[in-house]
């Protein structure tokens, strides 16, 4: 649980401090984080262990954006009129 929570703050910390971060469609914000964390974590040169954890948090949050409001967070903000799955493509 340790490792989970510490992955959840470093991507906190990511999140806020690199607001510009490119994101990939469907995948969203976090998604995009957690998918850089898992293939970098699977170099064991970069640190596989926290980075392992910083992935496991950035799924579990994209996980709960979908599930919670069903919609992904992206690039697009929300005064554009676009929401969903359907605005990453």
């Amino acid at each position: 649980m340790i490792g989970a929570a510490i992955g959840g703050a470093i991507f906190g910390f990511v999140e806020k401090s690199f607001p510009t971060l490119p994101t990939l469609p469907i995948l969203g914000r976090a998604g995009t984080i957690a998918l850089g964390a898992y293939v970098l974590g699977r170099n064991t040169h970069m640190g596989g262990g926290i980075l392992r954890d910083v992935a496991l948090a950035a799924a579990a949050v994209a996980g709960y954006e979908l599930g919670g409001t069903g919609k992904i967070s992206g690039d697009y903000p929300p005064e554009m009129g676009l929401h969903g799955i359907a605005s990453q493509i």
